[in-house]
């Protein structure tokens, strides 16, 4: 397949804070950066201007059991399901098989993570994080020792921001202990990433993610908990899946998680990259593409 080089824009990408250039091949990434060595380093690729779009990996939804298709790409957002959720006690026939775990909010995630613990001490921490234990919905009653021991296997824990209710709920605690941070956009049958992205950034009487976090858990932590170990899926990196939105937005913005959190800078040095503005309208999306091709043209 002929690579096909796209510039002119804003891209979302570790490989460069300040990308306005992407090229992918063969369903992958193969590079970002600058406009300007784009058309030496990839003198036979298709072309694409971006127009001044904010090019960035496509929301993922993991809890997409029954979603409509084309509604969900309508909107930026491509599926990658976790299995069904299962009891307490298959967990341990599950891990020894190197099954994947996924307990939901109806159980107690202190007696989770003390059969994880049980388990890793018999078996080998590796053995459980292989199996990517994900627990759905259960960040509001999660104490501190409870974190660490999940964060010691590898557990993922999938926020609903949409459905559950985050009153009260310190996100960045629970982002800074350890444990990987997922997030469904979804609410009924329908997908909402925007409006997600805004309930993981402003929790009533709580604490919320900086919008660059909240990101990362509907993109790559959402990746995660589908079971992608390699490090890249959910991202614009190199070597990574070309799955990523193009989105119409407004300027540009680097916002903390926090007035009194210092985790997220604002400092432009810091090499934060810079988000769209969620206090004003959606952005909109003119195009999604899916493992290099085009699933919703532009418009």
């Amino acid at each position: 397949m002929t690579a096909l080089l796209a510039t002119g824009g804003r891209v979302l990408t570790p490989a460069s804070r300040d990308a306005t250039a992407l090229a992918h091949e063969n369903g992958l990434i193969v590079w970002a950066g600058s406009d300007a060595p784009g058309p030496a380093l990839f003198p036979d690729a298709e072309r694409l201007d971006l127009d001044g779009d904010w090019v960035a990996p496509a929301f993922v939804e993991c809890l997409s059991t029954g979603l409509d298709g084309e509604e969900s790409a309508g909107n930026g957002v491509v599926p990658a399901p976790v299995p069904g959720s299962h009891p307490l006690d298959a967990v341990d026939e599950r891990i020894r098989a190197g099954d994947r775990v996924v307990l939901d909010a109806h159980e107690d995630p202190a007696r989770i993570a003390g059969e994880l613990t049980r388990l890793a001490g018999e078996l080998g921490g590796p053995a459980v994080a292989r199996c990517t234990p994900v627990l759905i919905g259960m960040s509001a009653r999660i104490d501190d020792g409870t974190l660490a021991a999940l964060a010691a296997v590898g557990a993922v824990l999938l926020l609903r921001p949409l459905v559950d209710d985050l009153d009260g709920c310190d996100l960045v605690r629970i982002a800074g202990s350890g444990v990987a941070l997922a997030a469904s956009t979804r609410v009924d049958a329908a997908v909402r990433p925007w409006d997600a992205l805004r309930a993981l950034t402003t929790v009533p009487g709580g604490r919320g993610l900086s919008p660059r976090a909240a990101f990362t858990a509907l993109t790559r932590g959402a990746r995660r908990a589908a079971g992608a170990r390699d490090g890249t899926a959910g991202t614009l990196t190199p070597g990574a899946a070309a799955t990523f939105a193009r989105w119409r937005t407004g300027e540009l913005a680097v916002v903390a998680a926090d007035d009194a959190v210092q985790r997220w800078s604002t400092d432009p040095r810091s090499g934060v990259p810079p988000m769209p503005d969620l206090s004003g309208p959606d952005p909109v999306l003119r195009g999604l593409v899916v493992d290099g091709r085009a699933t919703v043209l532009t418009r």
